[in-house]
């Protein structure tokens, strides 16, 4: 989609900061989520849009181009832009699912990289076609999109992704040596001048159930491939995405819901039936004289234990709910019960 202004979709500043574009997209997906509004296209339509404005504007390098150049960002600078969602990063790691966010460990080389999209311009020379000097590959990361369920149960998946092999033929300089006067070179037919090759990778995810928003697993060796046919690895990084009803806290297990309760059970206390992720349903007691805004748990029905983490609950804040029609009979009695309270009722 081209055209759009992701800030005004999002519906926030330009200078709003990454904490409140991620609060902007939760509030904006919820809304629109196609589940909460089905067999409705234009609800659709705009989820997509909203979709696609939060992966520019959460990725500090997307968003800086999207800054500088609005609709063309995508064609600034040289060569084809990386697929969707894929950063490179140097940051070495165990196998596994870690999390993202520690970047205490990141040398000065590392966050060099970060910003520079994965590869160091130092000690590089260019050709005037466009490619750099032969250089190790780098590891490469996607991102994946996932849903709050699979992210409960669990989920497998197989990916299709495409990775940049250093093109064999030229070593990655984009160049090659021609028969002419001493020095002349040619661009490489073979990389057309690029000094990388698109290679399709086939990935298996195997996301264990518990998972959460920035985690990562890493598959050694497939990532992309240097002149020396030493291959990097290659990260899948798990982004949750938004749920109509649960809202994951980040920092752990738990998984907080926004819970209406009619007001007739809101003051004389009584059961409301709630839906859990896993497609179950219980019963959650509300007790009598509950107030809109306390917060009623359950416990051990949030997100599965995972790590260091253990198994999370689910709190419900409650929305205590007023009929906005009422029967004459209601009428009747909400006045009676008006009177023996002493409050000043419309007649």
């Amino acid at each position: 989609m081209s055209g759009m202004d992701y800030y005004k979709i999002l519906g926030v500043d330009r200078k709003a900061s990454d904490e409140e574009i991620k609060k902007a997209y939760r509030r904006k997906a919820r809304e629109c989520h196609p589940d909460l509004n089905p067999h409705n296209k234009t609800a659709e339509d705009q989820f997509k849009r909203i979709q696609e404005a939060y992966d520019v504007l959460s990725d500090p390098d997307k968003r800086s181009k999207f800054d500088r150049y609005g609709e063309f960002w995508q064609q600034a600078g040289m060569g084809a832009p990386p697929p969707r969602g894929a950063t490179n990063t140097r940051q070495a790691q165990a196998p596994g699912f870690i999390d993202l966010d520690n970047l205490g460990n990141l040398g000065m080389d590392d966050i060099f990289s970060m910003f520079t999209g994965g590869r160091s311009t130092r000690a590089q020379g260019h050709s005037p076609f466009g490619g750099g000097s032969a250089a190790p590959a780098e590891d490469v990361a996607f991102s994946v999109d996932i849903t709050l369920e699979e992210a409960f149960r669990g989920v497998h998946k197989t990916l299709n992704l495409t990775v940049e092999d250093v093109c064999p033929t030229c070593k990655g300089t984009g160049t090659k040596k021609t028969g002419g006067r001493a020095g002349s070179q040619d661009r490489c037919t073979h990389c057309k001048g690029t000094g990388r090759l698109e290679t399709p990778r086939t990935i298996q995810l195997n996301a264990p159930a518990g998972a959460w928003d920035g985690m990562r697993s890493r598959h050694q060796g497939a990532g992309p491939m240097d002149a020396n046919h030493k291959r990097a690895d290659l990260y899948i990084v798990l982004q949750v995405l938004p749920h109509p009803k649960f809202e994951r806290n980040p920092e752990n297990q738990d998984l907080p819901f926004e819970l209406n309760v009619p007001y007739t059970v809101a003051a004389l206390g009584g059961e409301v039936t709630i839906e859990l992720l896993d497609g179950q349903k219980r019963q959650m007691v509300v007790p009598p004289g509950i107030q809109t805004g306390q917060k009623l748990r359950m416990a051990g029905q949030g997100m599965p234990a995972l790590r260091e983490r253990p198994k999370g609950d689910m709190y419900a804040q409650v929305r205590v709910v007023v009929p906005k029609e009422l029967q004459p009979r209601e009428i009747q009695l909400l006045r009676e019960i008006a009177a023996l309270r002493g409050d000043a009722v419309k007649q």
